[in-house]
């Protein structure tokens, strides 16, 4: 998501109509990684949440107005006051914690957030670009956010052979890293060097002493291949785009949809 994009999203996310409130779901959320607790070496996966509070939207729209806030940033800066714990550790005592999850589990601990605030089913509008009329849009949290099932060990490496048969490890990017590079850069060819270089898993014997340089020396197709690695991951809830007919004159609507502009639009 370019820079504009993230703007434009988060804007139409505060301008838009005030939902309609469900019960709540429950606070409770399980990872599908999860974070090891550093006492027992085991890894915890049960997580609570709460819902959003009036706080926490006017803290929302302080930092968002300060402008030059990336899309991860944003999410992070929301799940740091409406996460309260992973497994045994409370967020806000460690809330660098929140920077070591994967992206799937930021992902499940945002749409649980969702779900806390606003229930089981979330309604906003959507206007018809053929007739300009508007259109409610109910969408159910539970069945159309399925959790998907992760295609690799998300608590191992993920390992690629280079064309001159050295073999690289990759771990899983975090929230952490998706800040960093959203960051420091909006060219994809510079995120993908800087995601490599954080990512990439090294023996000390084999470290390199500058790892951006060593992301940046791979040639076009090894680089390719292990950037699509790390993209091609599957984990945490699915969030796509829905079509729909106008209720009015019967049109084709799209509605994009990402996290932000789902909690707050």
């Amino acid at each position: 998501m370019s820079t504009q994009q993230e703007a434009n999203s988060l804007n139409l996310a505060i301008s838009d109509p005030v939902p309609s409130l469900q019960e709540p779901e429950s606070p409770l959320v399980t990872l599908q990684r999860g974070v090891v607790d550093p006492d027992t070496g085991e890894w915890q996966v049960d997580a609570e949440v709460r819902e959003m509070n009036g706080g926490d939207e006017e803290y929302l729209a302080t930092i968002e107005s300060k402008g030059n806030i990336t899309y991860a940033e944003y999410m992070a800066a929301l799940l740091k006051r409406a996460v309260v714990r992973i497994g045994s550790c409370v967020v806000s005592d460690s809330p660098s914690i929140l920077d070591t999850i994967t992206i799937g589990d930021r992902d499940i601990l945002f749409l649980g957030v969702i779900k806390a605030t606003y229930g089981s089913s979330k309604k906003f509008q959507a206007t018809c670009p053929n007739c300009n009329k508007s259109n409610d849009v109910v969408m159910s949290l539970i069945d159309d956010f399925p959790i998907q099932e992760p295609n690799v060990n998300l608590r191992s490496t993920i390992t690629k052979t280079l064309k001159n048969g050295k073999v690289v490890r990759l771990r899983l990017p975090n929230t952490g890293d998706s800040i960093h590079v959203g960051k420091n850069s909006t060219l994809s060819a510079v995120q993908n060097t800087l995601m490599l270089s954080r990512c990439a898993v090294w023996d000390e014997s084999d470290r390199p002493a500058n790892a951006e340089e060593w992301a940046k020396s791979l040639n076009v197709a090894d680089r390719s291949m292990l950037v699509n690695a790390l993209l091609s991951i599957e984990a945490g809830p699915k969030i796509e785009g829905v079509n729909i007919q106008c209720a009015h004159c019967g049109g084709d609507i799209s509605v994009m949809l990402d996290w932000i502009s789902l909690l707050l639009g």
